[in-house]
């Protein structure tokens, strides 16, 4: 089907089921540590080669944990309005 938007199994991941937890934990912080890079890496090119990107970090952490918390409270006020009316 061309128009398909569930890829076929070929294009999955690979499943890491069978390794063992140690590799699995291993593999979680590889990838964590890949994230932390990209975002440094991206706020060392917003602030230029003398600027802090640790403190673009700390405003970039800030603004993210705002987000999530109106996000939160949206999602608690939507769930409320819901109950109340019946769930509907």
């Amino acid at each position: 089907m061309s128009n398909q938007l569930i890829p076929p199994p070929e294009f999955a991941p690979p499943s890491v089921k069978h390794l063992p937890l140690e590799k699995r934990i291993e593999l979680w912080a590889s990838l964590v540590d890949a994230c932390e890079a990209f975002l440094i890496s991206g706020l060392q090119s917003r602030v230029g080669p003398d600027g802090d990107w640790q403190a673009a970090y700390r405003e970039w952490y800030a603004r993210s944990a705002q987000d999530h918390e109106r996000a939160q409270i949206q999602f608690l006020e939507n769930l409320s309005r819901r109950e109340a009316g019946g769930g509907n």
